[in-house]
């Protein structure tokens, strides 16, 4: 059965980006397996504010409703999909113009998982720059967008997470029936499971790759403080950090002077040119205090590294201690200790990177095309028994 499906995303098309990625390798693969799918993005939605909470608060849901009342009147659609919670309001136009049509919400990292997991974080590295007006007023909006994660619940037919804990969230929090909700995870890039992997060797897995901006729940400081680590501890390690222009600085005042001369920042790129740079390494760090998956994790696997992570999000699922490690969450001294353990043992590493490729494949993005279309027959099924 071909399903006409709706996608909408506060994010601009471009699958060299996140959450961004993540909705368009979705689209695809869905139409790639037969189905009609229209798209609403960023530049459709529109923005006049430039506070981020304050368009999320005001703008944002307002904007879902418009864009998908305009394309009901166009179109008859199976599924309205939409990112973010803030559709809360879409959800319920959906329903009143179209009563048979399943509402999706699909999550990248549930808000309000989110917040709680960072808050305890974020108390003990005073992380927030901000001015206190600014404080104080983000203060009270919270509570505000916090009503959009309850709302959404509430309206949704089903829910796409991308990991075990975010759906636990949900349930156990929120009150989600288990039945509406569906973890999806992610995939590298088809290019990355078809390219053959270079072979894990002592001169690669010297060679440590960490792929993500400053953000706090990417946790930098605990990077950082591992790098720091190893540059005291091992001779000839070299490291990579791949991020955004702008957080270049934040990242070089984090580093020791000695750890600097031995990491090159290098800045966002192609999926093409980010495969090439996981090839030169063998050991990956991705210490984050919090994700909704993290897609770069499973990237730097299909590409044979050894991948020393947090237990979180996607990794929390995937990782299983023979195709990976992980380590709790801002310990920066189990960061540093298991990657040394994996370098300086060159059979063990050649095993884990063997098993993280095996794995790696075993999620693809035509996989997330079928059960993102399962889940959605599933959610049809339920609207059209009410």
């Amino acid at each position: 059965m071909t399903l006409k499906v709706l996608m909408m995303s506060d994010t601009p098309a471009d699958p060299n980006r996140g959450a961004a990625g993540t909705e368009v390798q979705t689209l695809n693969a869905l139409r790639a397996l037969g189905h009609e799918v229209d798209s609403v993005w960023s530049e459709d939605l529109g923005r006049r504010i430039g506070h981020g909470n304050l368009h999320l608060l005001l703008e944002l849901p307002r904007a879902y409703e418009r864009e998908a009342v305009k394309a009901l009147r166009r179109n008859v659609y199976d599924v309205v999909h939409a990112n973010q919670p803030h559709g809360f309001r879409a959800a319920k136009a959906v329903h009143r113009l179209s009563p048979r049509t399943a509402f999706i919400h699909r999550s990248h990292g549930f808000e309000l998982n989110a917040e709680e997991t960072l808050q305890p974080w974020r108390e003990v590295y005073g992380s927030d720059e901000r001015s206190a007006s600014r404080r104080i007023a983000s203060l009270a909006l919270a509570p505000l967008l916090a009503r959009h994660a309850r709302a959404i619940a509430r309206e949704a037919d089903g829910h796409i997470v991308s990991s075990s804990l975010d759906a636990r969230f949900l349930h156990e929090r929120l009150g989600v029936p288990r039945e509406r909700i569906a973890v999806i995870a992610q995939a590298a890039p088809d290019s990355y499971l078809r390219n053959d992997v270079p072979a894990m060797d002592a001169q690669r897995l010297r060679r440590v790759l960490h792929v993500a901006q400053a953000a706090f729940f990417k946790a930098p400081m605990i990077t950082a403080a591992a790098i720091n680590r190893l540059t005291a501890a091992e001779g000839g390690l070299r490291f990579t950090w791949v991020c955004d222009r702008s957080s270049e600085t934040t990242i070089r005042t984090l580093l020791t002077g000695e750890a600097n001369e031995r990491t090159e920042v290098r800045h966002w790129t192609t999926q093409d040119a980010l495969r090439d740079i996981y090839d030169q390494h063998g050991t990956f760090l991705f210490p984050s205090f919090f994700e909704g998956f993290g897609k770069a994790f499973i990237e730097a696997m299909s590409r044979g590294l050894c991948v020393i992570a947090s237990d979180t999000g996607g990794m929390h699922d995937i990782i299983d201690g023979r195709n990976g490690i992980l380590v709790p969450p801002g310990d920066a001294g189990a960061l540093a200790d298991a990657a040394t353990a994996i370098i300086r043992d060159l059979e063990s590493a050649y095993t884990m990177s063997a098993a993280a490729t095996r794995t790696a494949r075993e999620y693809t993005w035509e996989r997330v095309g079928r059960e993102t279309a399962g889940f959605y027959r599933v959610c049809m099924n339920a609207r059209t028994a009410v």
